[in-house]
């Protein structure tokens, strides 16, 4: 049975008291992030430092540049709302001249399967008094867990970040064996169909990282804008998982 279990700053849901997922929502700067995330036989798949590296922690989505401008902005308040297997985070962002966007961020956890364990992430913005535009570095990224032989791979078959870097596709994914265990483990980013075209960037050489960045797109003041994905985290790799088959499974059937 999942259960969900809440903080000051974070939010946990655990299944049959086994650890799913951790979202921690502590920093005012940044987007809520998913760490840790573990695969179905409890392998941990995420990491949380960012020392030394502009990457954030865990799962977690990026704003990007907002119309133009690079400057300081943080969150003036958060709402949350739990369940047994979901969450919504709101955040209210600010800036040097007042509200700017608003941002709901909501996670639904689906029963672990035997190989994969299933999160859809879906995150609507609204902006309350004039329309922005998000370019550059908007999306979702995967900070990996340390692995030996990592690798990145899209729906294209392009593997390495060498071949995936600036390309738009599908999906992508980025899996390797656990420097702690030496076991397989893998997380795949799935950007819906209707969120446009997505292009993926990868480090998996020297960093554990993919990022599917969305195309720019402008956020008005009447209509939501709501960017969806669903993360696969699988026990295996490449050739005992079919990730396509998942990623099929979830355009079919998503909202």
């Amino acid at each position: 049975m999942l259960k969900s279990q809440t903080t000051e700053t974070t939010l946990s849901i655990t299944e049959d008291s086994a650890p799913i997922l951790t979202c921690d929502y502590s920093d005012a700067t940044n987007s809520p992030s998913l760490h840790p995330i573990y695969a179905p036989d409890g392998q941990v798949a995420t990491v949380d430092e960012t020392f030394g590296q502009a990457y954030p922690p865990g799962i977690s989505f990026s704003l990007g540049t907002v119309s133009g401008a690079q400057y300081a902005r943080s969150v003036s308040t958060r709402k949350r709302l739990a369940s047994s297997d979901s969450f919504s985070i709101e955040s209210t962002w600010e800036d040097a001249t007042g509200l700017f966007l608003i941002e709901t961020y909501r996670v639904e956890v689906q029963p672990r399967q035997n190989e994969v364990q299933v999160v859809d992430i879906k995150i609507s913005l609204r902006a309350p008094k004039r329309s922005i535009e998000l370019t550059g570095d908007v999306g979702l990224g995967y900070h990996a867990v340390e692995m030996e032989h990592r690798k990145a791979v899209d729906a294209d078959t392009r593997m390495g970040e060498l071949e995936v870097n600036g390309k738009v596709s599908a999906w992508g994914t980025l899996s390797g064996l656990t420097t702690a265990e030496n076991t397989p483990v893998g997380v795949a980013i799935f950007p819906h169909p209707s969120n446009g075209k997505t292009t993926f960037f990868a480090e998996d050489a020297s960093f554990g990282y993919l990022f599917a960045q969305a195309a720019p797109f402008v956020v008005s003041t009447v209509m939501m804008r709501t960017l969806k994905y669903r993360i696969l985290v699988y026990a295996g790799d490449l050739f005992t998982v079919d990730v396509s088959e998942y990623y099929k499974d979830y355009v079919n059937t998503a909202n």
